[in-house]
């Protein structure tokens, strides 16, 4: 189903494996739990191959993500010379993959880039595309590839896999779950994925300066009764204040959206690199937040969202008489 309209890129995916033997496989910046599943899932598959592969991410790999398998093997710095391929799991932005301001190389290879995700990019990024934006997430897209190759799957890749969907999904909470992807995690389980750690080191480990940073972002909150707009901010010395990083408000864009009077929520997230993230959340079944996106030079999916913009955040107080 998630694959029917993209025989074509997957038969010169094919061909890229066919003829090449090393391959690089890279994350997004500020990884998460689908875009690293997806990395170990795919490098594992292909080593099973006979492939020399390195996984890489241009960020250090959270704490809470460090129980999958093959985690420890990610690096962050390699050589271009070194690879046949180059495959990118989970975007298709290049300002997303902070390696290519790393290695200005990277620009101008001739090597072939495989991007392999579910968010929809109107990028001109990429040589082959195997993009499918109603895939839940781009672990759930991979796991019908490795059945659409006959590529087996252990049960550290379906751990992987599973990961990806789980928390892509909210733990099956969010709206992007469905029959299809309950049933892909079923079979997963038959195929050996060990859900406890993941359901543990995803969502019940938190550590008390996560705790207060979600405090302090809550306490920030501001409703505007006149658009509907839930908003919140972390500005970078908040950040610096609990010792924290992006990868710690995980899940707090979820959680303020959960305001039944919001249109839509916005967390906007101050970063060390003098830019700032939005994510864009809604539970509204008319409000669309990959549209608003878009207009700042964003995107994602209908009901998660986001953009980033240069800047630093500055709270306003306004003074009106009632």
């Amino acid at each position: 189903m998630l694959l029917d309209h993209l025989s074509n890129e997957l038969a010169k995916f094919q061909e890229v494996l066919n003829q090449n033997q090393r391959f690089l496989v890279m994350s997004h910046n500020n990884p998460d739990g689908d875009t690293l599943g997806s990395n170990l899932a795919i490098s594992m598959g292909l080593k099973n191959l006979g492939k020399q592969v390195t996984s890489t991410c241009y960020d250090k790999i959270p704490q809470k993500l460090e129980f999958l398998p093959e985690s420890k093997n990610i690096v962050q710095e390699f050589l271009l010379e070194d690879f046949d391929a180059l495959i990118i799991m989970d975007t298709g932005a290049k300002h997303l993959v902070s390696h290519f301001e790393m290695y200005p190389e990277l620009n101008r290879t001739k090597k072939p880039i495989i991007i392999i995700d579910h968010h929809y990019s109107v990028e001109k990024f990429g040589d082959i595309k195997i993009i499918n934006s109603k895939a839940t997430s781009t672990t759930s897209l991979l796991f019908e590839i490795f059945k659409k190759f006959n590529w087996e799957v252990t049960p550290k890749i379906a751990t992987c896999l599973l990961n990806g969907i789980y928390t892509d999904t909210g733990s099956f909470m969010h709206s992007n779950t469905n029959v299809f992807v309950l049933k892909q995690a079923a079979e997963l389980g038959r195929l050996g994925a060990d859900f406890r750690p993941i359901q543990i080191n995803n969502f019940k480990r938190v550590p008390t300066n996560k705790l207060k940073l979600i405090g302090e972002v809550l306490s920030n909150i501001e409703f505007d009764p006149k658009t509907k707009v839930l908003k919140s901010g972390v500005p970078y010395e908040t950040l610096e204040k609990y010792n924290a990083g992006p990868n710690d408000l995980d899940g707090v864009s979820d959680l303020i959206c959960s305001y039944p009077e919001a249109s839509y929520s916005v967390l906007y997230t101050e970063n060390a690199d003098g830019k700032v993230k939005a994510s864009l959340r809604t539970r509204k079944e008319n409000v669309n937040v990959a549209k608003i996106a878009e207009n700042f030079g964003g995107g994602g999916h209908t009901k998660a969202a986001g953009f980033r913009q240069h800047g630093r955040l500055q709270k306003r107080v306004i003074w009106d008489i009632v």
